[in-house]
C-alpha cells in the first residue's frame, strides 16, 4: 500500500488507531482461535507480518490495539503449531473460501472512474500511460469501486451461493464484505475441512464451469455434417449446468445482452448475421427455448456465451490454496477505510458498502486536496465531482479518497 505522502500515512494509521481503541470488541474472533495463523501488514512495511498465534480473543483484540494494522488476516487453515515456519505447522484442515473482487470483473464503468496518478506533480493520467510526461516518474493506478462494479461483484456471490446451497449442499456459509472492492464466502462445513488443494480445484473447475463439455449439456453439435444430435436438450428445469446453460441462453437472447459478452470479431460478425433470427427468438421464447430453430454456428455462441454468463467469477487461486489468508471480519481496509463486514446472507440484497461499511464518524470534517473524483453517493450523501480543488469533508470520506491516492492533506492550510 503506498500513500501519495507520508503525512497521508500517518493522519490514517491515527485515525485507525482511535478506532481500534474504542471499537475493537466488534473484531470478529474465528472459530479455534488458537489453531489460526495470523498476519497484518504495518502502515511503516510494504511486507506482511506473518505466523502470528493467539490462544484466545483477549490476545488478539489487544495486539490490534497495539500494532495498529493497515491490514490484518487470519488462515483458512487449522495448524498444530500456527506461529512455525510454514513447513513445521502441521496442517489439521481448512475452511473453503471464496474471494469475489469487481476488479476481475469486466465492468464497462471501469473505463470512466479508473485513471492514474503522478504521486509527485499529482496530474491524472489515462489507464494507458506508465510514466509522468513532465517528471518521469512511475504513476500510480487509481481504481474507484462505483455502485455498478459492487452489484456486478453482489451478482457473482448469488451465482455462487447457487452453486454452494443448490448443486453442492452446503449449509455453514459465512460472507463478509472485503472493505474495498468485493466479497468473501466462506464455507465452514466440518466434511469440507480436510479436502486438499486437488479436491478444492475440482470445486473450482465445476464453479467456474472449467473443462464442461457440452455434448454432456445436451448441447451436441457434429461439426462435420453441420448437423445436431438432439436427443437431450437442456431445460430450465434441469438441475445443474444444464439448467444454468437453459436459462442463461434465455436471458441472453431475451434480455439483449449477448454483444455485451462477446469479444471475437468473428463472433460478432455471427451474431450480427443472425440478428433477424435472435429478435424473432427474444420475441417468442419465455421460458422454453425452440433449439430446433437454432442455426449451428449461433448454437455454438449461445452455448458459450451461456458458460461465461452462468459461471461465478471468483479467484481460483484462492480457493485452491490450503494455506491462504482471509481477511480479518469487522477490521478496518487500508485501502478504503470502510469495515470488512460479516453480513447475514439474507441482508446481502440491500447491503451498500458506502452506507452499511462505513465505520468512521461522519460528523467530523477534514481539510484535503482532491486530486480527482467521480460523482458518487456516500452514507447516503451526494458528493460532486471533485477536480484538483481544497475541500473539507467527512472524515470516513477523507480517507477514502486518501486511501485509494484521491486526495491528500500535505501542505493544506
Amino acid at each position: 500500500m503506498v500513500f501519495l505522502t507520508q503525512k497521508d500515512a500517518k493522519f490514517v494509521e491515527a485515525v485507525f488507531r482511535e478506532y481500534y481503541n474504542k471499537n475493537v470488541d466488534k473484531v470478529y474472533t474465528p472459530e479455534k482461535i488458537d489453531e489460526r495463523e495470523f498476519g497484518y501488514f504495518p502502515f511503516s512495511e510494504k511486507i506482511m507480518v506473518r505466523h502470528l498465534y493467539f490462544d484466545t480473543e483477549e490476545k488478539l483484540k489487544d495486539f490490534l490495539k497495539k500494532v495498529v494494522p493497515l491490514h490484518v488476516y487470519h488462515s483458512a487453515a487449522f495448524y498444530r503449531y500456527p506461529s512455525a515456519p510454514m513447513e513445521e505447522k502441521e496442517w489439521l484442515g481448512a475452511d473453503l473460501i471464496f474471494d469475489i473482487d469487481a476488479d476481475h470483473l469486466r465492468t464497462r464503468c471501469r473505463r470512466e472512474h479508473d485513471f492514474k496518478i503522478c504521486p509527485e506533480c499529482l496530474d491524472v493520467y489515462g489507464r494507458e500511460y506508465e510514466r509522468c510526461i513532465k517528471c518521469n516518474s512511475q504513476l500510480i493506478e487509481v481504481e474507484w469501486v462505483c455502485e455498478l462494479c459492487h452489484e456486478a461483484a453482489k451478482e457473482e456471490v448469488y451465482k455462487l451461493l447457487d452453486f454452494l446451497e443448490t448443486d453442492l449442499g452446503f449449509q455453514k456459509i459465512k460472507i463478509s464484505f472485503s472493505g474495498n472492492r468485493g466479497y468473501h464466502v466462506v464455507v465452514t462445513d466440518e466434511n469440507i475441512r480436510e479436502l486438499g488443494q486437488l479436491e478444492r480445484k475440482e470445486i473450482v473447475d465445476y464453479i467456474t464451469g472449467t473443462g464442461i463439455l457440452f455434448e454432456y449439456l445436451g448441447l451436441n453439435i457434429e461439426s462435420k455434417k453441420k448437423m445436431r444430435i438432439t436427443r437431450n436438450w437442456p431445460e430450465v428445469t434441469d438441475p445443474g449446468w444444464r439448467s444454468r446453460i437453459a436459462k442463461s441462453i434465455v436471458k441472453l437472447v431475451i434480455g439483449g445482452e449477448l454483444e455485451e459478452i462477446i469479444e471475437l470479431p468473428g463472433e460478432k460478425k455471427i451474431i450480427e448475421k443472425y440478428s433477424d433470427i435472435l429478435r424473432e427468438f427474444s420475441e417468442k421464447w419465455s421460458e422454453e427455448i425452440v433449439w430446433d430453430s437454432i442455426p449451428t454456428p449461433l448454437l455454438k455462441i449461445l452455448g458459450k456465451a451461456a458458460l461465461e454468463y452462468s459461471s461465478a467469477k471468483i479467484d481460483v487461486v484462492v480457493t485452491s490454496d490450503i494455506h491462504r489468508l482471509i481477511r480479518l471480519g469487522n477490521t478496518l481496509n487500508g485501502k478504503s477505510g470502510l469495515i470488512a463486514k460479516i453480513i447475514d446472507i439474507d441482508e446481502l440484497e440491500i447491503f451498500d458498502p458506502f452506507y452499511d461499511a462505513v465505520a468512521l464518524p461522519m460528523d467530523r470534517e477534514v481539510k484535503i486536496r482532491v486530486v480527482k473524483t467521480p460523482r458518487f453517493k456516500f452514507s447516503g450523501i451526494e458528493f460532486p465531482e471533485y477536480r484538483n480543488e481544497v475541500v473539507k469533508l467527512p472524515l470516513p470520506v477523507a480517507v477514502l479518497l486518501i486511501s485509494k491516492n484521491m486526495a491528500t492533506i500535505s501542505n493544506v492550510s
